[in-house]
């Protein structure tokens, strides 16, 4: 039987990908520390939660052979997926169930909202969404599709109180990732924290799930118009895998997209600050550090037409690369 089961649930944006990819590339030295992150690939958490979740394209049983392994392990148990964040009661409950006899501990990793509304509204784009940006931030506000997906994926106060209900709010650990220009390692040490992870020399992963730069994003929604009567599979296989394999090399060379944070955005993160301040779980880091910060960058309204044909001859040059022969 695990001692402890550590489920960090994102936030989608909040650094999960470099953590993800540092427990997958140093399961060897995990399991020095009696650490176990199931594998043999992180694509393991993504099946088992998609099985928890009852989702449409599942594969049955992978929840609960992932349980079972946890189950026979004495130590500590790693499970890293950000689909586990908007999960709802019953399905929080059913987690719980899966381990009665054992400390069930949630890291929740936090970002501050300013960062949050431009790295949700590219990454948006890149699973197939079409929302104009001006649309994307004014349904934040107001409310519509964007915006409720946006809080159900970003609102760290009610989706601790969710998880809370479920576990216990001394179960329930937030983790914030520090600002700009903090030492590289303060995310990960905070998480180690949560986790129970001891120092050492860590191998690095290779870098995944590339931001887009802002002339990369607005080609990709074109491309999403375009490419609606492709089946989901193929949009994956084709669509998808060019933005993440290709456009994103290029972010270096184009400018980010920017975003000065406006008042409403700043009131928000406030309510949502106090809520987390009483919810009683615990903190790892600081809540100062969910203070929105401006992103420096360009207004993707403000992208010119030049801009955007680079970006495309870029993406078109390198998927040709990639093609053997066109017949």
């Amino acid at each position: 039987m695990a001692q402890r089961v550590v489920f960090h649930i994102g936030l989608m944006k909040s650094g999960t990908t470099f953590i993800q990819g540092r427990l997958n590339a140093n399961r060897a030295r995990l399991a020095d520390q009696g650490i176990l992150f199931p594998g043999p690939s992180w694509a393991r958490h993504v099946r088992a939660v998609s099985d928890l979740m009852q989702a449409k394209n599942r594969k049955p049983g992978s929840w609960a052979s992932l349980t079972e392994e946890i189950n026979d392990h004495p130590g500590t148990a790693i499970v890293s997926m950000e689909y586990l964040a908007p999960m709802g009661g019953p399905r929080i409950a059913a987690l719980r169930r899966a381990f009665p006899d054992t400390e069930v501990r949630v890291a929740v990793t936090v970002r501050d909202l300013g960062r949050s509304v431009p790295a949700m509204w590219q990454e948006a784009i890149k699973n197939r969404r079409t929302w104009e940006w001006p649309e994307y931030v004014r349904s934040i506000e107001t409310g519509g599709d964007a915006g409720d997906r946006f809080w159900r994926q970003q609102h760290s106060a009610r989706i601790v109180r969710r998880w809370a209900s479920g576990v216990g709010a001394e179960n329930v650990h937030i983790v914030t990732v520090p600002p700009p220009g903090a030492p590289g390692e303060t995310l990960w040490n905070r998480f180690g924290e949560v986790a129970g992870i001891t120092p050492d020399s860590w191998d690095e992963a290779p870098r995944a799930n590339e931001s887009l730069g802002a002339a990369s994003t607005l080609v990709l929604r074109e491309l999403n118009l375009a490419t609606e009567d492709l089946p989901l599979a193929a949009y994956k296989k084709k669509v998808k895998a060019l933005g993440k394999h290709v456009m994103g090399k290029r972010r270096r060379e184009e400018d980010p997209i920017g975003f000065v944070v406006p008042d409403w955005l700043r009131q928000e993160s406030q309510k949502i600050r106090n809520q987390l301040e009483r919810s009683g779980a615990p903190v790892v880091g600081d809540l100062d550090d969910l203070q929105p910060l401006d992103v420096a960058g360009i207004d993707p309204t403000q992208v010119d037409d030049r801009a955007q044909r680079d970006a495309a001859v870029a993406a078109l040059a390198g998927a040709l690369r990639q093609v053997r022969r066109i017949s």
